[in-house]
């Protein structure tokens, strides 16, 4: 049996420049390897790389996502142009937020329409 020794090793903590935190930080971004992947092949420790995208998340060094993305809207029957009314119809195309309403309503009950519109429009 050995004797314990009485001298202490000494660690001394390792100090890592900002340039160097920031390459690993994009590198584990990347996605094309883990974090944990990239954290060894740098000799580093997992949990000390998580630290240093949560500092860089928080200060906001990171390319946000944006919480919203526009995607491409194929049209809708909403926004198709109404065919043209044939001879003795009026038609009354009223736009409203869900869509454009289109009535159509016989010439011959004109007056009708006309009262229908003016207490629509009130």
């Amino acid at each position: 049996m050995t004797p314990p020794s009485t001298e202490r090793e000494v660690r001394r903590r390792r100090r890592y420049t900002p340039s160097f935190k920031a390459k690993i930080v994009a590198a584990c971004l990347q996605g094309d390897d883990s974090i944990a992947q990239v954290a060894r092949q740098h000799g580093l420790n997992t949990n000390l790389v998580q630290t240093w995208i949560r500092k860089a998340k928080r200060q906001s060094q990171l390319p946000t996502v944006p919480d919203f993305v526009p995607l491409p809207v194929p049209p809708s029957a909403a926004y198709l142009p109404t065919p043209p009314s044939t001879p003795g119809e009026i038609c009354i195309e009223l736009p409203s937020s869900r869509g454009t309403i289109t009535v159509r309503w016989p010439v011959a009950e004109a007056a009708q329409c006309a009262h229908w519109l003016k207490g629509l429009l009130g």
